[in-house]
């Protein structure tokens, strides 16, 4: 586990004079869950006042919905963050799915929060999350992908110190996942398990207002941190660096639906500084026929390009729109 307990203190304090500097990174901030997905539910005491949407069992017993939490605490977030400088993207303000729309499926709720925060190029997301389990669990936990680099470690490892001293629950430490959002957001992804709602006692503190301020100033606290780290030069943002373009096999076409006597199936990946693969990262294609297409790396980071021959030699190249980074694939065109 990636230790930040001896300098976080001291990056909080400077990181508004960094964020001054150089400008704040956009944070985009998503409330989990929403709309007709509630999100794990917790059971409270008859009479307890949460300040959020009255929710009820069948029996009219008092119950709190993950989802309200989230968004409520998300909002707190946002105020605190945009008060100290910060642009920032609420994935959702509203008890709808992701992009405030209706929700439908989780699939389609999960990727419209990513789509949003790549497609507004944020810095940072931060994903906002109560947990649940059978029996007495309870505690704090921050997940990062399973292929995370430095950056995003770092910022879950900021967030995390910051929100167990807020909160004071166990501490269960930072662990990898492959949720969707982490895997397909293009920028350094984290999200937070702040308590466990299934937990009477922690969906009791959850109910209180005041404990939901401090695990939106936690969260905020490790983002300040985090940016005085890459202002001061401890973490490398990931940048895209390198386009790297090749032509698939004639199988490949195939199976792409594409007769490989009319065009060719182009894979294009996108790395970063320290060579690692980025996903969700958005790019504008021009084909030999002058046509430009918009695609984005998919999860496994890779952008397909169906390409349409022309005579001769078959050229197409690709550029990361915002950055001066290009690839270019030209070999000869296959004829008959």
């Amino acid at each position: 586990m990636l230790s930040l307990r001896h300098i976080v203190p001291a990056l909080i304090a400077v990181a508004l004079s960094a964020v001054s500097a150089l400008g704040a990174p956009l944070v985009a901030i998503d409330p989990g869950h929403g709309g007709a997905d509630s999100g794990a539910v917790g059971a409270l005491p008859v009479g307890s006042v949460t300040g959020l949407t009255p929710r009820a069992d069948q029996f009219g017993s008092p119950q709190i919905f993950e989802k309200d939490v989230n968004l409520d605490i998300a909002q707190r977030l946002n105020g605190f963050l945009v008060a100290r400088g910060f642009p920032t993207l609420m994935t959702r303000n509203t008890d709808n799915a992701g992009g405030d729309v209706p929700y439908t499926t989780e699939g389609a709720d999960l990727k419209a929060r990513t789509d949003l925060a790549n497609a507004r190029g944020a810095a940072l997301f931060v994903s906002i999350h109560q947990n649940s389990a059978p029996g007495a669990a309870s505690g704090t936990e921050t997940y990062v992908h399973t292929t995370a680099g430095a950056a995003p470690r770092a910022l879950a490892a900021a967030i995390h110190q910051a929100l167990v001293a807020r909160l004071m629950l166990t501490d269960r430490g930072l662990k990898d996942a492959n949720f969707y959002v982490l895997r397909n957001s293009a920028m350094p992804a984290v999200l937070v398990e702040g308590a466990f709602i299934s937990n009477p006692t922690d969906a009791l503190m959850l109910a209180n207002p005041d404990v939901r301020e401090a695990m939106a100033e936690g969260i905020g606290q490790g983002i300040l941190a985090y940016s005085g780290m890459i202002d001061a030069g401890a973490v490398q943002q990931p940048v895209a660096s390198k386009v790297q373009l090749v032509r698939a096999g004639a199988s490949a076409t195939k199976r792409a639906g594409i007769n490989p006597r009319h065009g060719d199936l182009w894979v294009a990946t996108v790395v970063d500084q320290a060579g690692a693969v980025m996903v969700g990262v958005p790019l504008v294609a021009r084909l030999p026929n002058g046509k430009g297409v918009q695609v984005s790396t998919r999860a496994d980071g890779k952008a397909l390009l169906a390409v349409p021959r022309r005579r001769g030699r078959l050229r197409v190249s690709v550029a990361v729109p915002g950055l001066k980074v290009t690839a270019t694939g030209d070999v000869p065109a296959r004829i008959g």
